[in-house]
C-alpha cells in the first residue's frame, strides 16, 4: 500500500513539474514577444521622429531660402545699352539711386522690366538691354596740323569736330603718326579716353 502511494506522489509531482515548467515556458514566450512588440513600436517611434525631423529641418530650409538678397545702400549699379545698328555696347557705371536700396531681385524686376539683370549681388548689379540706333559713340582720331584732335562720326558718316586736344603730334612715334594721318578710329568713349592718356 505504502509503494501505491509513493508511485501516485511521484506521479503527481512529475505531472506538476511539467505543468509548471510549461507554465514558466509559454509566460517567457509571452515576454519575448512583449519584448519585440516593444521594440518595434520604439523603432517606429524613433522612425516618425527622425521623419518629423526631416519635416521640420526642410520647413527651416524653405523659410532660410526665403531671404532674398537685397540691395545694400553702398551698391553699384551698371547700366549696359547694346545699339541694334552698329552691335557697340556701352556702359553707364554708377552708385545705387536711393530708390533702389533694399529692393530684391524680383522687386528690381518689376520696376524695371525691360532691362534684363545678368548680375544681381547686394553690392554689385549689372542691367542690360539692346536698343534701337547706333550708339553716338563713334569717333575719329587724326593729325590737325600738328594736333592730336578728336571729331564724332555722326550717323550720315560725316564728322563734327568733338575735341581739341593739347598732345602735338610730333612727339609720337612714327608708326602713330602714319595711322594719325589716316585717321584712328574709336568706338566709346572709354576706348577714346584710354588713347588720349596714352599719347599724353
Amino acid at each position: 500500500m505504502n509503494k501505491i502511494i509513493i508511485i501516485l506522489l511521484t506521479i503527481i509531482v512529475i505531472i506538476g513539474a511539467i505543468v509548471t515548467g510549461f507554465i514558466l515556458y509559454s509566460q517567457n514566450d509571452n515576454e519575448k514577444e512583449e519584448t519585440i512588440v516593444k521594440e518595434i513600436a520604439t523603432e517606429e517611434n524613433t522612425s516618425k521622429n527622425e521623419e518629423n525631423k526631416v519635416e521640420l529641418n526642410t520647413e527651416n530650409i524653405i523659410v532660410t531660402n526665403s531671404n532674398e538678397e537685397r540691395i545694400s545702400p553702398n551698391a553699384f549699379i551698371t547700366f549696359k545699352e547694346t545699339f541694334k545698328e552698329c552691335g557697340h555696347t556701352t556702359s553707364e557705371f554708377v552708385e545705387v539711386p536711393k530708390e533702389f536700396v533694399n529692393l530684391s531681385e524680383s522687386e528690381l524686376k518689376e520696376r524695371y522690366g525691360e532691362w534684363e539683370i545678368e548680375k544681381f549681388t547686394d553690392s554689385d548689379i549689372v542691367l542690360s538691354k539692346e536698343v534701337e540706333g547706333s550708339c553716338n559713340e563713334h569717333f575719329l582720331v587724326k593729325d590737325i596740323n600738328g594736333i592730336v584732335k578728336v571729331f564724332k562720326i555722326l550717323d550720315d558718316g560725316s564728322e563734327e569736330e568733338y575735341m581739341e586736344t593739347d598732345i602735338a603730334t610730333e612727339y609720337l612715334t612714327d608708326t602713330d603718326k602714319i595711322e594719325m594721318e589716316k585717321g584712328i578710329k574709336i568706338n566709346g568713349k572709354q576706348n577714346l579716353n584710354q588713347l588720349i592718356e596714352d599719347y599724353e
